[in-house]
């Protein structure tokens, strides 16, 4: 389909959309700009050197469910069109400030419509650790930090104790990366595409950044990442998962720890293990 066809496609999108009268498909012959063929019940008359395609044959369940398979093809075809565009974006990029110029000029993402703001990485590149937190709230996203408030305290108590923090060099530091800059609201249904074409992006910031260790911070950076698999036992004394063999802990996310104080404990056998991979590299001098 070319982008002729597409453009007159999306306009009887748009008709209906709106609650609009569709445009005079009697003065369109679809089937020649759209190679489509005709539907069922109509005819061709000849009319001179032209021909005309009469509609009067078919029915109103005819005409819905032609519609219907058309729009669908279309929004097939532009959510292909936009991951395509996303990755294109992410792997032309050759530094992190290239990266996240692409994604604010980016304008697929569909949560950037309703944000007031958006938060991107923050902390250490070079840091040995990097954590993929989860997508910031409201008053996050206008301030441009992962986590605020208790869920800030929390979340810096956490790393503290494992002797990292945002401003720390490379041993004790740790590179925090979002894994979607926009807020995501309940009951939108487009998220799922939205990170779709947020991955790219996610995935590029790891490959530039080379982390010896990754920190999943609730289930959308696993879901982003395709690593859900590795997680799903949910085992209470830790597990380990792999990234392109970098090894990756998933811990709790940080509000629903501050509602179910009981899951932090999930959330310290994970940390004990990273704190023992951390231990072992420095002894063999990794």
């Amino acid at each position: 389909m070319d982008n002729f066809q597409k453009a007159l496609l999306a306009t009887f999108v748009d008709y209906t959309e709106t609650g609009l009268n569709e445009p005079d498909l009697n003065e369109i012959e679809i089937d020649i700009i759209f190679g489509l063929g005709l539907l069922p019940g109509e005819a061709i008359f000849p009319c001179g050197d032209s021909k005309i395609v009469s509609r009067n044959l078919i029915s109103d369940s005819a005409k819905n469910k032609s519609f219907q398979e058309t729009q669908t093809l279309i929004e097939t075809d532009l959510k292909l069109d936009l991951i395509s565009k996303a990755v294109e974006l992410a792997n032309q990029a050759f530094d992190i400030d290239t990266l996240e110029n692409s994604i604010k000029s980016f304008s697929g993402f569909h949560a950037r419509k309703g944000s007031s703001g958006m938060a991107l990485a923050s902390g250490n590149p070079n840091s040995n650790v990097m954590i993929v937190s989860e997508p910031p709230s409201r008053a996050e996203e206008l301030v441009s930090v992962p986590y605020t408030g208790l869920a800030g305290e929390l979340f810096t108590k956490i790393f503290a104790a494992l002797g990292l923090s945002i401003d720390g060099e490379k041993e004790s530091g740790m590179y925090v990366l979002p894994a979607f800059p926009f807020r995501l609201v309940k009951g939108f249904n487009t998220q799922e595409s939205d990170l779709n074409l947020i991955r790219p992006f996610v995935k590029r910031y790891i490959n530039m950044v080379s982390p010896r260790y990754l920190v999943l911070i609730g289930k959308i950076p696993s879901l982003i990442l395709g690593l859900t698999d590795q997680f799903l036992s949910n085992k209470e004394h830790g597990q380990i998962g792999y990234y392109n063999e970098i090894p990756a802990i998933e811990i709790e996310g940080i509000n629903s720890m501050i509602k179910f104080p009981e899951r932090k404990r999930r959330t310290w056998n994970n940390l004990k293990l990273l704190k023992e991979l951390i231990r072992e590299g420095e002894n063999f001098g990794n």
